[in-house]
């Protein structure tokens, strides 16, 4: 089974001010230059990630060792682009999206009903929501270990986007927040190959390994019969990003188990999809990947 994710963003308010007082004046390919010299190799010498990584490309992917070291590195490198891209927009960077699946996405969202809107840990699913200006409200779940300035630094980028956030932890009333902006017919955005609670998942399959996903969001679809969709943005080469919104279908004559495996495994078979067309872009640093079929 998974290792349970903690969702933690690392660093300091400092750290944060710093980087986007930089990136304000500074040409981000300067960034992800120093950031592949001089970060990366440090990161990959003590980062529990790294080894998670090498294993992925070497027994989940079948490839050699030298190559896997090697596409460990990129990943990161790409991973970390991603992140100097996210603290780049809240410095007033603009990204050019190109976005696959926008028309029936848009016919969706004016429609007087909620929506389970999901990302995975692939590409920068952030880059939907401050590229974007949604008509319908979107919630978005942050998960209890997000440090307090980072949640201050996403409410300011996300600024007139009409784009809420709701805490989740023990302390936090997420379910109730939850329920009330589906009353609302809003948008509930969240992961769901974030694993918090180990007894609450769903089996699925991914590069012919069995991998469990959080059974919730999938369950909260299939109880009040909502629409889902999963959104994912994917780096390009030029720096520039897609964006692929991608309806996921199920049979709402089944029973609930089984809507709820349809569901599951359709978002499972798009990540699949996503990562034969940008293979270095898994950036999912938990064990994943201890059973093979």
């Amino acid at each position: 089974m998974s290792r349970r994710q903690e969702g933690t963003t690392y660093g300091n308010v400092w750290m944060y001010k710093v980087l986007i007082q930089i990136l304000r004046h500074v040409n981000i390919r300067i960034l992800y230059v120093f950031m592949a010299v001089f970060v990366i190799p440090f990161t990959l010498l003590f980062s529990p990630g790294a080894r998670i990584t090498f294993r992925y490309f070497h027994r989940v992917k079948g490839h050699g060792r030298i190559k896997s070291l090697w596409y460990t590195y990129r990943n990161h490198c790409i991973f970390g682009e991603t992140v100097i891209d996210k603290f780049a927009m809240y410095a007033g960077h603009k990204f050019s999206v190109d976005y696959r699946g926008l028309d029936e996405y848009e016919a969706m969202t004016r429609q007087p009903y909620s929506i389970i809107q999901l990302s995975a840990h692939i590409g920068c699913s952030e880059i939907v929501g401050y590229s974007y200006d949604n008509a319908k409200a979107s919630n978005v779940l942050v998960y209890g270990k997000e440090k307090e300035a980072l949640m201050r630094y996403r409410e300011q980028a996300f600024g007139n986007k009409n784009i809420k956030m709701i805490p989740v932890g023990a302390d936090a009333p997420h379910s109730e927040e939850i329920i009330k902006a589906l009353d609302r017919n809003e948008i509930i955005c969240t992961f769901a190959d974030r694993v918090v609670n180990a007894k609450k998942t769903i089996s699925s399959t991914l590069h012919g390994c069995h991998i469990d996903l959080a059974r919730g969001p999938f369950s909260l679809a299939v109880t009040r019969g909502l629409k889902v969709i999963m959104t994912c943005a994917m780096k390009e080469r030029n720096g520039s990003y897609t964006a692929y919104l991608i309806p996921l279908e199920y049979d709402k004559s089944l029973s609930k188990r089984q809507q709820c495996q349809q569901l599951a495994d359709a978002y499972s078979a798009n990540m699949e999809l996503l990562l034969g067309k940008y293979p270095m872009q898994w950036f999912n640093y938990s064990d994943f990947w201890e059973r093979k079929q």
